[in-house]
């Protein structure tokens, strides 16, 4: 739980002795002092919000802090006001309004802290803006190769705008492997997550696309081989760099393997090697085998001509070879037309289903070996996996206090300061009504009492 509600607690506490002591002395109009005090210190807030709205960073993180300032410019005036105006016990008083002096420094600096959050990725301060808010952001990153040595290219991330409005938190991550000949970029994540709304966008992961192959013309197996030691750099390096670089959560339902063809082949590789590290895997057109289409000259090549060795790399091997007492949950998709690589799918989900995991298995209507098959394939698998982690509170829609999805971190500053203004202002005016209430009411008793003094006095 946040501190802010305690500080605000705090507050309240040490503020209703002096509160007490401010209504007694209104009644009988003796509370001058503390009335200038007060309204000299809600202007002093009123003045902390906007050099704060101006001045800060992200004044869109502050929220409820805005308030949680204003009771302190309340409470510290009333303190203040009551020291000034008792002639008795002041030492009690001094400690009150010493209290409440340290209280509406916390609440300064409770304030303070999330409003000076700069979102900062991979090294990369990402600016908050209305399309980033909108849309996320996307980046080219270099992943050093430091365990494998592998010689890939740069990989990209999005960065979900959910994320951009609470920069505090952390969230689930996909790495993300494309087919071949391919390049490793974000255009069919972006087309999966935009096709699901801006609710589920606002809740997505940072994904990560990787580089598995080196070049656009080159096929390695998914294997520490000749060809490069892809399973240590997908394994080691990649993961590696996520847990320096960006605010994701160690919890491994949380983490996804993910690929297409050659990458999907080689994500359920390794996500039936290493349950331990990812919970999800997601798996759409991916061969059977490293190599299939020339299954032969892959294991002479890269395995030494090694059989066994080679066959120990095909998932559906490692998956019966495997105990799995932890879920994993394997999404698997293929084109419903794609006469080769369908049942190489089916043939992997099977295996999964019968080592356990937890699978989804969806050939995509009318569509074959091919891009559309993965975009509608990773909107299966985004939605099913968005909606898990709802259900757990992995991830969030990152709504900011008051704002709307598509403001600026200024201009959701304002909307916090505006409604802050108003509250001083509806308060003081609801003050001043009932004071004005009472007032009147005390001046038509004591009318009706002295006119009712002389007629007595005649009547005897």
């Amino acid at each position: 739980m946040s501190a802010l509600p305690w500080l605000a607690a705090a507050l309240v506490v040490v503020g209703a002795y002096p509160a007490s002591r401010f209504v007694r002395r209104s009644w009988r109009f003796r509370a001058t002092a503390t009335v200038i005090a007060v309204v000299a210190g809600q202007i002093a807030g009123l003045l902390l919000v906007l050099l704060g709205v101006l001045l800060l960073p992200r004044p869109d993180l502050t929220g409820a802090g805005w308030f949680v300032l204003l009771l302190a410019a309340t409470v510290l005036p009333l303190a203040i006001g009551d020291l000034l105006q008792s002639t008795d016990r002041r030492a009690i008083r001094a400690v009150i309004a010493g209290l409440a002096a340290v209280l509406t420094l916390g609440a300064i600096g409770l304030a303070a802290v999330p409003a000076t959050a700069q979102p900062v990725v991979a090294g990369h301060a990402v600016p908050v803006t209305a399309k980033t808010l909108a849309d996320g952001y996307q980046l080219a990153v270099r992943i050093p190769p430091t365990a494998s040595g592998f010689a890939a290219r740069d990989a990209h991330l999005f960065v979900p705008p959910g994320w951009l409005r609470d920069p505090s938190a952390t969230r689930p991550v996909v790495e993300m492997m494309m087919g071949q000949p391919g390049n490793p970029t974000l255009g069919a994540t972006l087309d999966a997550l935009h096709s699901l709304g801006d609710d589920r966008l606002n809740q997505a992961p940072f994904v990560l696309v990787v580089d598995q192959l080196g070049a656009v013309d080159k096929n390695p197996p998914c294997a520490d081989t000749s060809g490069g030691k892809l399973v240590t750099y997908l394994s080691n390096d990649v993961p590696a760099w996520i847990d320096a670089n960006l605010p994701a959560s160690h919890d491994r339902t949380q983490r996804v393997i993910a690929g297409f063809s050659h990458g999907g082949e080689c994500a359920a590789y390794l996500g039936a090697l290493f349950p331990q590290q990812w919970g999800a895997v997601v798996d759409v057109s991916g061969p059977d085998k490293p190599g299939e289409y020339r299954p032969a000259a892959t294991r002479d090549r890269y395995f030494g001509g090694d059989q066994v060795a080679y066959e120990k790399t095909w998932p559906a091997n490692v998956l019966s070879a495997h105990d799995y007492p932890e879920p994993v949950v394997g999404i698997f998709v293929t084109g419903e037309e794609d006469a080769k690589f369908r049942p190489q799918v089916e043939a992997t989900a099977t295996a999964a289903e019968d080592a356990g995991w937890k699978v989804t298995y969806w050939a995509v209507p009318g569509e074959g070996h091919s891009g559309p098959t993965l975009t509608k394939g990773l909107e299966t698998a985004y939605n099913q996996l968005i909606g898990s982690w709802l259900k757990t509170g992995a991830t969030g829609s990152g709504d900011r206090f008051l704002c709307a999805a598509d403001q600026t971190a200024r201009a959701c500053g304002v909307t916090q300061a505006a409604a802050v203004a108003g509250t001083v202002a509806i308060v003081d005016l609801s003050a001043l009504a009932v004071f004005l209430v009472v007032a009147l009411a005390l001046f038509f008793a004591r009318r009706g009492a002295a006119l009712r003094g002389p007629r007595a006095s005649v009547e005897e």
